[in-house]
C-alpha cells in the first residue's frame, strides 16, 4: 500500500493565475476606411476592414495598407455603422489605433500592377477616435482622462550618487 501526501500550501504557490504579461505596439493614425466584410468561421464572425493610412507630407500624402481585424464591441458597432457609406464608395476617413502588427505578401488581381506583389500589414482595429463621411464629423470619441492624480507633496529620498 502507498501513501501519498499533498502539500497544499505548495500547490496553492505554484498553481495560483499566472497573469500573462505583453509589450504592446500600438500604432496611431489617420486612414480611409474600404472593403468592410464579415468573416464567418466555425467559431463565430469577425469583422475586417482596410485602411489606407496616411503618412508623410499632408500636401503630398503616401499611403500605407493595413488590413485590419476589428476587435471590441465599441470598434465592431463604429465600423458597423459606416458599412453603408462605404458600400456607397463614400470617402470615409477615421482616426484609428491599431494594434498585433504582422506583416504578409499578398498578388494584385486587376488593373496596370496585376501580378505583382506587395507587402500586407494586418493588424487589429482596436479603438475608433472619430470618422467623416465626406466633410461631415458623423463620430468623435469622449476624452477620457487616463492619468491618475499626481501628488506633489510628498518629499523623495534618492541615493548620493543617483543618475
Amino acid at each position: 500500500m502507498t501513501a501519498t501526501t499533498t502539500n497544499n500550501a505548495a500547490n496553492n504557490a505554484n498553481t495560483t493565475s499566472t497573469k500573462a504579461e505583453y509589450f504592446n505596439l500600438n500604432i496611431k493614425g489617420l486612414g480611409y476606411l474600404s472593403n468592410i466584410r464579415r468573416i464567418e468561421t466555425l467559431t463565430g464572425s469577425f469583422l475586417s476592414v482596410v485602411i489606407n493610412a496616411l503618412s508623410g507630407l499632408t500636401d503630398n500624402p503616401t499611403y500605407v495598407r493595413f488590413d485590419a481585424t476589428v476587435a471590441g464591441k465599441e470598434a465592431t458597432d463604429l465600423i458597423s455603422r459606416c458599412q453603408k457609406a462605404v458600400d456607397e464608395d463614400q470617402k470615409v476617413l477615421l482616426g484609428f489605433t491599431l494594434s498585433n502588427l504582422t506583416s504578409d505578401i499578398f498578388t494584385l488581381n486587376k488593373g496596370d500592377h496585376a501580378g505583382e506583389q506587395r507587402v500586407s500589414l494586418k493588424a487589429r482595429l482596436i479603438k475608433v477616435d472619430w470618422i467623416k463621411i465626406g466633410q461631415a464629423m458623423v463620430y468623435k470619441a469622449e476624452k477620457i482622462e487616463s492619468t491618475p492624480p499626481y501628488r506633489t507633496d510628498v518629499k523623495k529620498d534618492y541615493a548620493n550618487d543617483s543618475f
